[in-house]
């Protein structure tokens, strides 16, 4: 009776752990990423073995996501070679949590780049992941596979040039950059207006307190203009 009692007790213990410990997931998974933090762990993969220097890795290597990609759900096959390398390292990169979306660009109308996005280059026929963005901020140093049939690390690749034939960005990054919301303006005096890729005025706030990514909120997913005080940019509304 009392080896019962005692087993009944410690398995009361183990199964309130779990039940803490599942708990916690949620919080967990919602840990801010940090280009810092992005980069320290696709680094970490240039000694892992399968991802080191010269590494054998051609159109047979296969990925199959674990996060929705471009519309497609967790679990389907997205491809082999540079792409499934990219999609590899990407997922790794954000900790298999964020979903990746893909964002038209070209040479001379480039979104802003961060560490961790993969590119789409050589007209729409490799795909690269960014390490490092230079100050002028179309300037990447990225790691890729399936270049010369291996995985290599540190090529640089001048995005704004033609030459390097960019057709997408894929990114796991929020839409709206943090610093646009370090607005330079008081809050309730900011007037903020938000355009189509047309001009059709979607949103126009006078004298807002909101943030950019509020306003966004009730629009559908794509492209817009956004014109906040002296500021004009663009971004791309995720439609969450």
């Amino acid at each position: 009776m009392f080896i019962n009692a005692f087993t009944f007790i410690i398995m009361r213990r183990i199964t309130l752990l779990i039940v803490a410990l599942v708990s916690m997931l949620p919080t967990m998974a919602q840990t801010r990423l940090t280009e810092s933090v992005v980069y320290q762990r696709l680094i970490s993969r240039q000694t892992q073995s399968g991802y080191t220097e010269g590494t054998p890795w051609t159109n047979a290597d296969k990925y199959v996501n674990t996060v929705t990609m471009f519309g497609y759900g967790p679990g389907r096959f997205t491809g082999g070679g540079c792409f499934g390398f990219m999609m590899d390292m990407m997922e790794f990169a954000s900790n298999y949590e964020y979903n990746i979306e893909k964002i038209e660009a070209s040479y001379n109308d480039l979104p802003k780049i961060h560490v961790g996005d993969g590119v789409r280059v050589n007209n729409d026929t490799h795909s690269v992941v960014v390490l490092e963005v230079a100050g002028d901020g179309h300037t990447v140093t990225v790691c890729e596979a399936n270049f010369n049939y291996s995985v290599h690390w540190g090529r640089v690749i001048d995005l704004s040039s033609s030459s390097s034939g960019v057709t997408y960005i894929a990114s796991f990054w929020p839409n709206v950059p943090t610093d646009i919301d370090d607005n330079d303006m008081a809050a309730g005096t900011r007037d903020v207006t938000i355009l189509s890729l047309s001009g059709v005025t979607m949103v126009s706030a006078r004298n807002t307190g909101k943030l950019v990514h509020e306003l966004l909120g009730g629009l559908p997913k794509g492209y817009y203009v956004v014109k906040e005080g002296s500021k004009t940019y663009k971004v791309f509304n995720k439609g969450e």
